[in-house]
């Protein structure tokens, strides 16, 4: 086990961690401009989508870390794209649930 892949197991672990305590607690201080620039609509609903989406970039993490011994860095470039999609679509939540969706 090289240390790349430890960092990455206690990373994903970590957000794993970190989006169940957005799903169950509706803690959004995780989140960027919390507080500053928005408040939550629907604290339940938002806390739902948005521990979910967390929890799915922890298992994107940990596979990386997993995978890239067999595949190489290919794995890096399509687990980065795939970070980015979640990413937009943890924005797409907020802004849904700004609108009252």
């Amino acid at each position: 086990m090289g240390i790349e892949m430890v960092i990455g197991l206690v990373f994903g672990v970590s957000l794993i961690w970190a989006g169940y305590i957005v799903r169950t607690k509706q803690a959004f201080a995780f989140l960027a401009g919390f507080r500053e620039t928005w408040e939550p609509v629907n604290k339940e609903r938002l806390g739902n989508r948005v521990g979910i989406l967390i929890i799915i970039i922890g298992i994107i993490a940990i596979f990386t870390s997993i995978f890239t011994i067999w595949f190489g860095t290919t794995v890096g470039k399509i687990s980065g794209v795939l970070a980015i999609i979640d990413v937009i679509l943890i924005i797409i939540v907020i802004g849904l649930d700004q609108i009252g969706y």
